[in-house]
C-alpha cells in the first residue's frame, strides 16, 4: 500500500504505512526494509519541501503535515478558532 501511495504522489500517507509496516514487521529483515523506506520517503519529502520557494505553498504543506501526524491536536486548534496558518511566526 505504501508503494502505491508514493507512487500516485502521496508522500505524507506513504511514510505512515511505511512506518506502521515497521511496528507490525516480525523479522528483523522487515523491520529494517520498513524503516529504510520509511527514511527515504522522510528524505523525499523534506528535499521536495526545500524546493518549494512560495512560502504558503510551504505552510500549507507543513499545515497538512502537522494535521496528518496530530489530527486530535489540529482538530482542537481549529475548534478554538486559532487555527494552524495564523497567529504565530
Amino acid at each position: 500500500m505504501a508503494q502505491l501511495l508514493l507512487q500516485q504522489g502521496k508522500v505524507i500517507d506513504a511514510l505512515k504505512y511505511f512506518e506502521q509496516a515497521a511496528e507490525l514487521s516480525r523479522t528483523e529483515g522487515e523491520i529494517v526494509n520498513a524503516l529504510s523506506y520509511a527514511e527515504a520517503t522522510r528524505t523525499q519529502l523534506e528535499v521536495s519541501l526545500s524546493k518549494i520557494s512560495e512560502p504558503r505553498e510551504l505552510q500549507r504543506l507543513r499545515r497538512l503535515q502537522v494535521q496528518e501526524k496530530y489530527p486530535q491536536l489540529a482538530s482542537r486548534l481549529q475548534g478554538s478558532g486559532v487555527g494552524m496558518g495564523g497567529g504565530m511566526r
